[in-house]
């Protein structure tokens, strides 16, 4: 099987970031994944406006000291009234979200086993 490189998302919710919790524990203990199997980060994108609850963030800064990288993903409001996203164009923490990945994707070793 060839070598995979993961990036986990999750809502930026209790259930969000307590399900990307326990997916980061598994990759951790390499319970049931290929040894081939490299997760680059996760993705916490907002869930509302609104800030979110302490749980979420308290369980984001957790996961920041297990995955290799945590990025955050702001609530974009002009997506949910656009036909197309690309008419809204590309928010900047989307635009460092897919820098930070091009980059760490051409520079992260493959791992073989």
């Amino acid at each position: 099987m060839p070598p995979a490189q993961v990036v986990l998302i999750c809502r930026l919710s209790a259930y969000g970031t307590w399900a990307a919790t326990g997916a980061i524990e598994q990759w951790r203990r390499r319970a049931g994944m290929a040894g081939t199997t490299s997760v680059l980060g996760v993705v916490a994108v907002a869930a509302s406006p609104r800030r979110p609850p302490r749980i979420a963030t308290e369980r984001l800064q957790l996961l920041g000291g297990w995955a290799p990288q945590v990025w955050r993903v702001g609530w974009i409001d002009a997506l949910l009234a656009a036909d197309d996203p690309r008419d809204v164009g590309t928010p900047p923490d989307v635009e460092t979200l897919r820098h930070a990945l091009a980059q760490k994707i051409h520079t992260t070793p493959k791992v073989t086993r």
